[in-house]
């Protein structure tokens, strides 16, 4: 079995074999934008859903505390807990991470106003969610539209929300995945990801050097960052 380690490293890193390689690439380019423009040396951050902790590199020296909640126990995890009944003060944190994780929550809004509580003044919220993305786990709930995020984060004083991948992209990444999934024998699937799959990922990245939309509307994934205000 991979170690956290290792499948942390492969989701901030993925290899071109992977059918989410064109989301994972550009999540981590999103998110390393934003923790550069972070302002702090002795960031305190909470990572919901932290049992791999991929984004945490990106944040270099300037952590001074890193907690991660989850609800199943792992050598990363500092505190096992609902990620809507965390066990912890207002205000305590410079910033608070949710990657993947408001879809499977029930109450995904009153999630994000304890986040705003939980963030000092100034403090900000990063989190990716699936928009336009077929169901990984019976236990999701919830899918996401910008103008849904928007209402959702409204104690936030500022909202930034940008599609992980355009729509052609995106359809290129849900084709992928889709051709993954459903290959019948483990063996075939190796042999796919050693050759159509890396191809298609290949073809999306021309896409994107090319320039060919700015639409959104079949956008896989939103990051989106939450500032509170001060």
């Amino acid at each position: 079995m991979e170690s956290l380690a290792q499948i942390a490293e492969r989701r901030l890193y993925p290899p071109i074999t992977d059918p989410s390689y064109l989301l994972l690439r550009a999540r981590r380019r999103i998110f390393a934008a934003w923790a550069g423009r972070l302002h702090g040396e002795r960031l305190v951050v909470l990572d919901i859903g932290g049992r791999y902790q991929p984004y945490r590199s990106l944040f270099g020296d300037r952590i001074h505390r890193y907690i991660g909640v989850d609800m199943l126990r792992t050598e990363f995890v500092s505190v096992v807990a609902d990620g809507q009944a965390l066990p912890f003060a207002p205000q305590t944190f410079d910033v608070v991470i949710a990657t993947q994780v408001l879809e499977y929550l029930r109450d995904p809004v009153a999630a994000a106003h304890q986040i705003n509580a939980l963030l000092k003044p100034g403090g900000i919220f990063l989190a990716s969610v699936a928009s336009c993305a077929p169901r990984f786990v019976d236990e999701e709930r919830w899918r996401f539209l910008p103008a849904g995020l928007r209402t959702m984060l409204e104690p936030f004083s500022t909202v930034e929300i940008i599609a992980e991948l355009d729509s052609l992209r995106s359809m290129i990444r849900t084709v992928n995945l889709a051709l993954d999934t459903f290959v019948k024998y483990n063996s075939a699937r190796r042999i796919y990801r050693l050759s159509m799959c890396p191809l298609l990922n290949l073809i999306g990245l021309g896409f994107e050097r090319l320039h060919l939309t700015s639409n959104d509307r079949f956008a896989a994934n939103f990051s989106v960052r939450a500032v509170k205000g001060t």
